[in-house]
């Protein structure tokens, strides 16, 4: 029995080396909200070892979420609802203002700065995730580093 255990815990780090790491979600953030805006967005940076894609996302700050991207066409910018976004592997997907976003739909208050509130991200291959969403002012700076408006 001693060597079989022997050789289960020797096989522990191999076991470990080949999981893929985890998926790294960083500078999560949302503007605070004006008057009575019903809506708001999310932004934040993904990174993930080995191809993944966010399927889905949740917060009980609004009613409905959904994943969007700001598109350009007839010389009028728009938003267009996506089924997914695609994580790409050992490179940064970047959610920003200009581009890919989480819709926050019928806000059920107000976002203010200084606040936060939790956000569950659904992952194809990753599972769920939860991160902490913080609530800037509507006219500090993002808090992501090289992030394009």
């Amino acid at each position: 029995m001693r060597p079989l255990a022997f050789a289960l815990f020797l096989s522990l780090p191999i076991a470990a080396c080949t999981q893929p790491a985890p998926i790294e979600v960083k500078d999560v953030w949302a503007r605070e909200t004006v008057a009575n805006a019903a809506n708001g967005a999310v932004y934040m940076t993904i990174t993930s070892p080995t191809p993944d894609r966010l399927i889905a996302a949740s917060a009980p700050v609004a009613n409905k979420t959904d994943l969007m991207t700001m598109e350009s066409g007839a010389g009028a910018m728009g938003m267009k609802y996506l089924e997914a976004i695609d994580i790409p592997a050992d490179k940064p997907a970047s959610l920003n203002p200009g581009g890919l976003h989480i819709w926050l739909a019928g806000l059920k208050q107000p976002l203010e700065a200084g606040q936060t509130f939790p956000l569950t991200l659904k992952f194809e291959k990753a599972g769920e995730r939860q991160v902490v969403v913080s609530v800037i002012a509507a006219a500090a700076a993002p808090p992501m580093s090289g992030m394009r408006m």
